[in-house]
């Protein structure tokens, strides 16, 4: 777009950017979480680095704990349902995470945690995840154990979820990667050679994790707060012991989330990633707004002159 346009496209420029702002709103959103949707209708979880995790970096066990990525495959995904009410603390927040294989036998057979820095101070303050490493598999949000959770060896797991949830066809999915449940893919169905990469989605209802946000004092937390992850593979429910997304097989544990480069960029439960300084469509047509009217009034005073 051309800053030297007239003023009276200037303001539609400006009309159209703000529609597209409560479009976009809207869009993240969402009404329904729908776990088997095409990847096409998710947000993709971005790291800094842009490189989601390589391949075959398991700390332990089979490729099954191997989350794989790369800069054109998003390893991690996320959606979110508001429940279509106006409450900002209901609805349904979903992840998928992409697997390195399938081994014998057939089903996700380890645990998978998405951990949660719910106000920004690099500290991990919820575990969002799938146990099926034990005999009953579950859905679950778990608590940190007691040390700092600032890196992965001052991290635990209390082994005992806080909330637990049976696993049914709508809230938990494990299937192979294909060109309809990711179009995007164009072929690429085994990133790190060990067979079929598969997805593991799974969901859980926000008003749970909103309310074990408060319990651990992280309140008012809503569909618009600002969080980031920190996402792992582990072998049972109290550790993060298999593969460490966005970051390769041989790392400082002692470092800091952010240091590894395994921390998400922020981003929002509705799945609007946030730009630092700029965090809200409204602070972007503010932005757009002030440019427009200081090339205007530059203009103007130049004819005066």
């Amino acid at each position: 777009m051309n800053f030297w346009t007239p003023w009276s496209q200037r303001g539609k420029a400006v009309a159209f950017v703000a529609a597209c702002a409560v479009a976009i709103s809207t869009t993240a959103n969402g009404v329904l979480v729908d776990i088997t949707s095409p990847t096409t209708t998710w947000t993709p979880v971005l790291y800094s680095n842009n490189n989601p995790d390589p391949s075959s970096d398991q700390q332990t066990g089979s490729a099954e704990g191997d989350i794989v990525g790369n800069a054109t495959h998003a390893s991690v995904y996320t959606t979110f349902g508001n429940a279509d009410t106006p409450s900002l603390t209901d609805g349904t927040l979903a992840f998928r995470i992409r697997i390195g294989a399938d081994s014998s036998p057939a089903g996700f057979k380890a645990a998978l945690f998405v951990g949660i820095d719910g106000n920004s101070d690099g500290t991990l303050d919820l575990f969002l995840g799938v146990n099926n490493s034990g005999s009953a598999n579950m859905i679950g949000i778990w608590d940190p154990g007691t040390g700092l959770n600032i890196s992965p060896s001052t991290t635990s797991i209390v082994s005992t979820p806080l909330v637990s949830y049976t696993q049914t066809a709508a809230n938990y999915w494990w299937t192979p990667v294909t060109a309809t449940n990711d179009p995007t893919t164009a072929g690429a169905f085994d990133l790190d050679a060990s067979g079929p990469d598969q997805f593991l989605s799974f969901s859980i209802p926000f008003a749970d994790v909103v309310a074990q946000l408060a319990t651990n004092g992280i309140t008012g937390f809503n569909e618009n707060s600002t969080m980031s992850y920190v996402i792992s593979t582990a072998t049972q429910a109290n550790s993060l012991n298999q593969d460490l997304n966005g970051v390769g097989k041989s790392y400082d544990t002692s470092a800091s989330w952010s240091t590894l480069g395994v921390l998400s960029n922020p981003i929002t439960p509705a799945g609007v990633a946030v730009v630092p300084e700029l965090d809200s469509a409204v602070g972007v047509v503010g932005l757009l707004v002030a440019v427009f009217a200081h090339q205007h009034f530059k203009r103007r005073r130049a004819r005066v002159q």
